[in-house]
């Protein structure tokens, strides 16, 4: 899971480009999503993966889910610094950490609710400090954190697959849906943005890291219980850290790079305490 954080986070910085030089939300859902297809398709016929998912209705709840996520963070990105949407959308681990008990009776361990203390620690160590400067605009706030309970009832959804689908299968079905919904909300939009050379390295990183941290997370979704593999996102926010002051020149204070390091120390004790063989 931290391989798809870190995927994820460059994902969202090329979105961030994008959003910035005009580019349509629904034309980032489906440029997000549509490139990969022929892609996750040959790997499922090499595989001898049939297409038809066991749970339709299961592989259909884990795309409406996921593309309002996408919707939602992909809008409100643009009103906002890389961190802040960050550390808004990293709600989502403690929605998870949350909900998992009750939709999937994963038990809460002692271990995720000190990691949760940790990076809730982190997460107050980075809008403490510059708090003025910190205060998002209230609507793309209000999405950052509707993107991030959006997200956690579509990793619970993967959670649930998981027990009859393949990990590619699944990300095969969201991309699909995701692709279609992506063109038929740009074409009632109308003109898309014209596409300029400029453009490409934004739009390769936008396909290639978004296709690449869905199927690490479809596959540690696969492996380990929710709530750990949901805690792990927060080594995103040094990520974000470091490509906000990269990018937009926007770098993070004494404060905010001592609450980016207790999130990584939050994941890292999540990825370590593992269950061992025969526990629960």
């Amino acid at each position: 899971m931290l391989g798809a954080t870190i995927a994820f986070t460059a994902m969202q910085a090329a979105v961030k480009l994008l959003r910035d030089d005009g580019f349509a939300t629904s034309e980032i859902i489906f440029y997000r999503s549509a490139p990969a297809l022929p892609f996750l398709w040959w790997g499922l016929r090499r595989r001898k993966i049939p297409l038809r998912p066991a749970r339709v209705g299961v592989i259909a709840l884990r795309s409406a889910f996921g593309i309002a996520s996408m919707a939602t963070n992909f809008f409100a990105v643009r009103a906002l610094t890389l961190v802040q949407h960050t550390v808004l959308f990293l709600l989502q681990p403690v929605f998870v950490a949350l909900l998992a008990p009750l939709a999937l009776r994963e038990p809460l361990r002692a271990v995720t609710l000190a990691a949760l203390a940790l990076a809730l620690s982190g997460a107050a160590l980075v809008i403490h400090p510059d708090a003025a400067a910190f205060a998002p605009p209230l609507l793309p706030a209000l999405l950052s954190a509707s993107s991030a309970l959006f997200s956690a009832f579509a990793h619970l959804s993967v959670r649930v697959a998981a027990a009859s689908e393949p990990a590619e299968r699944v990300v095969f079905h969201f991309t699909l849906h995701a692709s279609l919904a992506g063109l038929a909300w740009g074409l009632a939009e109308g003109a898309p943005h014209d596409l300029e050379l400029a453009d490409l390295p934004a739009l390769v990183g936008l396909v290639g890291f978004g296709t690449l941290g869905q199927v690490l997370m479809t596959r540690a979704y696969h492996r380990e219980q929710a709530a750990r593999v949901a805690m792990i996102a927060y080594a995103g926010i040094p990520a974000s850290v470091a490509l906000d002051a990269w990018l937009w020149r926007a770098p993070a204070g004494v404060g905010a790079l001592a609450g980016a390091g207790l999130m990584v120390v939050a994941g890292a004790l999540l990825q370590r305490a593992r269950p061992q063989p025969g526990q629960p």
